[in-house]
């Protein structure tokens, strides 16, 4: 289709809005869950719907939240996926597209790299393994049901627009294919190649600039302050290596892989995903019962990544948000319980070159053949793209320019994270989701939970390999030399049923049952974890977790907490990062060398709260200041050496620099040697220049809300609007020319008798531009504000009824 004929189509979408608003509550199908016929009345009566599972019922509230209930879990997961499908069918469909590789068979020649790069690692036989490995388990039959519900909405209603406006059609959906969308999901979370940015940097760069990538960065607040609270099971990892010895080794870091680590930049775990989470104990609260919050940080998207639901069965009543193309809840809580989830941040994926010779590659001294295969990546209007896929023991190749590294990652393993998340939607108790977190495989995740009878508890599941070289634990922050059988995990089978027995086993995971006061903001779990799982390159900087600790430690000591206290520091835009940066920008040294329009911003910074409000003018110098403090400082290194500001260290290691560290030096004005004052001068005076050129006034013109449709049409995206927030802050927010990141989800959970529990979306539970609820959340999200997050479902007429077709 051309671009004439597809920007028609959206001309004629177009109308069909002016359309509704025009003639008021008459509104196509798929807007109104409500209605019966193409063109039904909201309020004709429910509509009814065949189930071969027999009978359910759904009823919408006023936020578009699906309430559906049934007697058979099969009948309810049913109707989970017809609503689903109704709300959200093309943005699952996309997501599918996008994990197996199949984006350019409707987008064309654009999406051709990404998807040679999913293709390459082959996730969809990674999501074949996982069906067949939970297939037979209490979850299989829940996401057969709920496939057929997708697929009955799909059959027999009108597909949404984007279809029309793509040429396509949609393909059935597969039980498969939310193990596919859940891999993604995972990948996202997880997948890395942060070790080939690291070793090219160390390579290009010299050895000294090792020092910028830290094992640890040396901060005091991990999830675990105290060493001695965690309750793990002590073990040795060396047992798992069955040598003798407990030393614990790391390979040099001296290869240059910047074309592949380049292109694979665009497809790791993306470095604005973030979370925050925390529990309270009723020891500290006013009602005596637990408090818990939640606001896992991803891009923010249209329609949002999450969607929420109310599923309630014979033995399960839950609420929460999951993602589309999965039927379950990921996060949210049943009438006892709650659990909520951060990215652990750790290193779960380990790389490895090889020696080729002879069309093969050498593993431990022979040559083994790369298990091929040739497929097809479809090209809508152009011509059709063939590829080799490659493996090897170690799992999919990658390769670009002549650098090609095996990738291991747990999630090319079969994996029962789905069946993880099935308990969960059951469990009424803490010990029942400990119970559930004991299958959970990856993505590794910081659960706390917290139940009405007063158990808290934190857990960070997942699978963590302990690495193996020459009978030697060693740590996996290389690429390790694969054809010598280097830094191999024990128990793992790509794309097969692993052991995991070469993992670290599940009690001896760092946990504390029963904390009083636990956060977890994306930063190492413990000092001393008695095992490698991560560096300074995969946890985030401290800066969130220290502010929420000096929040909660503060209103712990006073006593009294409620879910209002936890709502206002979900609402938090202190920066601590400010507090640490502002001082080198307001500098007497620095101050003195600056442009008079540059000490003019620099006065702004005096007195300021480090508050990052949308209205606040000193919130715009310092985000601008930083962003050119850092380049300042890193790029005449970095960029003549070929190295983009992806391969700059953390804030915190910038932060903690000496004055006169040789990286404050441009080696561009040689035998000039400048010191942190000077760079923070010539930064202040590129922020005056920027600021004048672009004419921002406040944050707000920079930190812009500007959440665009994959199809970025002004029709279906959603309206802009200045934030409060940094990606910093505990309100998180953070907007930049290629990122919109944030709480893609804010929820607190509360067990008092009055249960204030509450959540929000970042616009709205339909992905279908016409309904009422395309982005009826945006201003509360927006704005801090929250909607009810209780078990009461709405006391009208049903929506949707399913009736039984035998």
């Amino acid at each position: 289709m051309n671009i004439s004929t597809r920007a028609a189509i959206a001309i004629v979408c177009a109308g069909a809005l002016v359309l509704s608003a025009v003639f008021g509550g008459s509104y196509l199908a798929l807007a109104a869950p409500l209605s019966g016929g193409l063109y039904a009345s909201a309020t004709a009566g429910a509509e009814e719907v065949q189930s071969p599972y027999g009978e359910a019922t759904v009823w919408y509230d006023d936020d578009g939240v699906p309430h559906v209930e049934a007697d058979s879990e099969e009948a309810l997961y049913y109707a989970v996926g017809y609503v689903q499908a109704q709300d959200r069918l093309f943005q699952m469909d996309l997501q599918r597209r996008l994990i197996s590789g199949r984006l350019s068979a409707v987008v064309g020649n654009s999406t051709i790299e990404s998807d040679r790069f999913y293709r390459s690692l082959d996730f969809e036989s990674a999501a074949e393994a996982s069906w067949q490995s939970v297939q037979g388990t209490e979850v299989g039959a829940p996401i057969e049901a709920y496939s057929a519900g997708v697929n009955a909405y799909a059959d027999s209603r009108p597909l949404p627009p984007e279809y029309a406006m793509v040429d396509a059609e949609f393909e059935e959906w597969r039980p498969v294919d939310t193990l596919l969308v859940g891999k993604l999901i995972s990948w996202q979370l997880s997948g890395s190649f942060a070790d080939l940015r690291r070793s090219t940097a160390v390579s290009r760069l010299g050895p000294e600039s090792a020092a910028l990538y830290p094992d640890a960065l040396d901060h005091d607040v991990p999830n675990i302050r105290d060493s001695a609270d965690s309750d793990a099971t002590p073990f040795d990892p060396q047992a798992i290596a069955n040598g003798s010895s407990s030393a614990s080794t790391s390979a040099s870091l001296d290869g240059d892989f910047r074309a592949l680590a380049d292109w694979t930049d665009a497809y790791d775990k993306d470095p604005v995903y973030g979370s925050n989470n925390w529990v309270v104990s009723g020891e500290h609260t006013a009602s005596g019962a637990p408090l818990l919050a939640n606001d896992p940080h991803l891009s923010l998207t249209v329609p949002p990544i999450w969607y929420e639901m109310h599923l309630s069965a014979a033995e399960m009543d839950v609420r929460g948000v999951g993602f589309p193309g999965i039927p379950m809840v990921v996060i949210g809580r049943t009438a006892d319980a709650a659990w909520s989830v951060t990215n652990v941040g750790g290193d779960f994926t380990d790389l490895y070159t090889y020696e080729t010779r002879d069309g093969g590659y050498v593993y431990q001294g022979e040559v083994r053949e790369f298990e091929t295969e040739t497929e097809v990546i479809e090209v809508a209007g152009g011509d059709d793209v063939p590829i080799e896929v490659r493996k090897s023991v170690h799992g999919p190749v990658v390769e670009r320019d002549g650098a090609m590294v095996g990738v291991a990652w747990p999630g090319f393993s079969a994996t029962n994270e789905s069946l993880g998340v099935y308990k969960l939607n059951h469990a009424e108790s803490v010990s029942e989701i400990r119970d559930a977190l004991e299958v959970w495989d990856v993505p590794a995740q910081n659960f706390v939970a917290a139940d009405r009878a007063g158990n808290t508890l934190y857990y960070p599941a997942g699978k963590y390999p302990i690495r193996v070289t020459d009978g030697e634990v060693v740590r996996g922050d290389t690429v390790f030399d694969g054809s010598a059988g280097e830094g191999e995990w024990r128990g793992y089978e790509p794309y097969g049923r692993s052991s995991w027995d070469g993992f670290v086993p599940f009690e001896s995971i760092p946990h504390v049952d029963d904390p009083d006061v636990l956060a977890t903001a994306n930063q190492r779990t413990i000092d001393d974890p008695g095992f490698y799982v991560g560096t300074s390159m995969t946890y985030a900087d401290p800066y969130r977790g220290q502010r929420i600790y000096d929040e909660l430690d503060a209103a712990a000591v006073e006593g009294e907490m409620t879910a209002e206290t936890m709502r206002e520091l979900q609402r938090d835009v202190r920066s601590e990062a400010a507090k640490e940066f502002v001082p080198y920008a307001t500098d007497d040294a620095a101050v003195s060398q600056m442009s008079p329009g540059a000490q003019e911003l620099a006065a702004e910074l005096d007195g300021w709260d480090y508050g990052m409000r949308a209205e606040s003018r000193a919130a715009l110098v310092y985000r601008i200041w930083l962003e050119e403090f850092q380049n300042a400082t890193f790029h005449d290194e970095f960029s003549a050496e070929g190295l983009d500001e992806s391969y700059y260290p953390r804030l915190y290691t910038l932060q903690t620099l000496d004055a006169e560290s040789p990286w404050f030096d441009d080696r561009t004005t040689y035998p000039a040697t400048e010191t942190r004052a000077d760079v923070a001068a010539l930064a202040m005076n590129r922020t005056a220049e920027r600021i004048e050129e672009k004419g921002w006034e406040t944050y707000g013109d920079y930190n812009t809300l500007d959440m665009n449709h994959p199809f970025d049409r002004a029709f279906l995206n959603y309206p802009e609007r200045p934030m409060d927030g940094s990606a910093f802050t505990v309100f998180n927010f953070r907007s930049s020319d290629s990122t919109q990141a944030g709480s893609s989800w804010r929820m607190v959970v509360d067990f008092s008798a009055d249960d204030d529990s509450s959540g929000v979306i970042p616009g709205g539970q339909s992905g279908v531009v016409w309904s009422d609820h395309y982005h009826d959340q945006l201003d509360e999200w927006a704005l801090g504000e929250y909607k009810p997050l209780t078990l009461d479902r709405p006391t009208k007429s049903p929506d949707i009824v399913f009736r039984s077709d035998q």
